[in-house]
């Protein structure tokens, strides 16, 4: 497939969560998290900042998140504050985003 130039202003990125359950294991859930597309510029400004404000600025959506009874959370400035104070899903929202930017290299 050709490279565009002209992009959409955001894309989306599967992000999962591991959450450690009563038995001493790691729960895994996902979700599709969106993100604002942003450029060389925007990187090197975010990357002076503390990783919650970068998420602040950066997560505009997200879709299959669930809440404790299977419905869908929506997107909102209350909902983003609640899913960024769990450390896993922090974490994850993170490395989903500063992956889809710089991927890191895989072995072969």
């Amino acid at each position: 497939m050709a490279f565009k130039l002209a992009q959409t202003p955001t894309y989306k990125q599967k992000i999962i969560v591991e959450i450690p359950n009563e038995n001493g294991r790691k729960d895994k859930s996902d979700f599709m998290a969106e993100y604002l597309r942003v450029d060389m510029d925007d990187i090197e400004e975010l990357k002076r900042l503390p990783q919650k404000e970068v998420l602040e600025r950066v997560l505009v959506g997200w879709s299959s998140l669930l809440d404790e009874t299977g419905n869908d959370v929506p997107f909102n400035p209350v909902n983003r504050v609640a899913l960024l104070k769990i450390p896993q899903a922090f974490e994850a929202l993170v490395e989903g985003f500063w992956t889809s930017i710089f991927k890191a290299k895989e072995k072969n």
